[in-house]
């Protein structure tokens, strides 16, 4: 019958999508970028100009936190 397009009734239940381990590892993956990128930001403010993480200091007056 399945030649034809047809389907025997109650044959194959319907199941909603559902997360698999791909989905699992996906997200992982978000959380740790996430935090990478959060190290990045406040390292680059204790080295950047005036507290900023995106200012540049001038090439012949570099000044770092103690």
């Amino acid at each position: 019958m399945s030649q034809f397009g047809m389907q025997m009734p109650g044959g194959r239940m319907r199941r909603g999508a559902t997360p698999d381990v791909y989905t699992g590892l996906m997200a992982l993956a978000v959380v740790a970028l996430l935090a990478a990128c959060a190290m990045v930001y406040m390292q680059g403010a204790k080295v950047g100009k005036d507290g900023s993480a995106i200012g540049l200091q001038e090439p012949d007056r570099i000044a770092l936190k103690q």
